[in-house]
């Protein structure tokens, strides 16, 4: 049919310019946490402190990704043009065996506007072993004998510096402490101790922690 028979129709869309937009200023997470610990739980939640520095206020999205993994928290929040707020995520995530790499972004549409990485160290309990010589082995009462050994890791062989040695002895029936040190640079140690006043036989124990 020619052009001219069909009469003539119209559309109408509504463009809106300017745009609420985030910007992360905040983003709070645990330093560390051992494998299955619970990121963002409702006790200990995380927190994330976003601006809207765009245009007009609104709707901001934010969302918090495993890097490694998928998006684990999505949600929302309205801010008026320049305010700045936070929310606080609970995505009770478990955490994996490996650091956790997060990041939180503030977008609109398929847009991000900012985002914030922080990483959760894995805890991994290494276990250890302690080694003890009394010296002497025999003493007068009253008189000073040293708890000496040495604090490695069970893995490597390595000795462990800085760390807390208790020296202990089994008294009437109950384990007393008697004396702590701390460890030099290669794990060693060595305590200085008043042997009971009693003439006695007694079992003694160095401790980590």
């Amino acid at each position: 049919m020619p052009a001219n028979w069909y009469l003539p129709s119209y559309a109408t869309a509504t463009l809106t310019v300017g745009v609420a937009r985030g910007e992360i200023r905040h983003f709070g997470v645990p330093i560390a946490a051992e494998a299955g610990d619970i990121i963002g739980s409702a006790t200990e939640p995380l927190a994330i402190g976003v601006k809207n520095v765009g245009s007009l206020a609104g709707v901001i999205s934010l969302r918090i990704r495993d890097l490694d993994g998928t998006t684990i928290w999505t949600d929302s929040i309205t801010l008026a043009i320049d305010e700045y707020d936070y929310v606080y995520p609970k995505p009770a995530y478990p955490m994996p065996a490996r650091d956790l790499r997060l990041r939180t972004e503030a977008y609109h549409d398929t847009v991000v506007d900012s985002y914030m990485d922080k990483t959760v160290t894995l805890i991994a309990k290494v276990d250890t072993k302690t080694t003890l010589t009394l010296e002497p082995t025999s003493i007068e009462p009253g008189g000073t004998y040293h708890y000496k050994g040495k604090l490695t890791r069970i893995d490597t062989g390595a000795g462990l510096g800085g760390m807390d040695i208790i020296a202990r002895r089994y008294e009437f029936g109950v384990w007393n402490d008697v004396g702590g040190g701390t460890t030099d640079s290669g794990g060693s140690y060595d305590i200085s101790v008043t042997a009971p006043l009693d003439v006695v036989e007694v079992l003694c124990e160095a401790a980590f922690p």
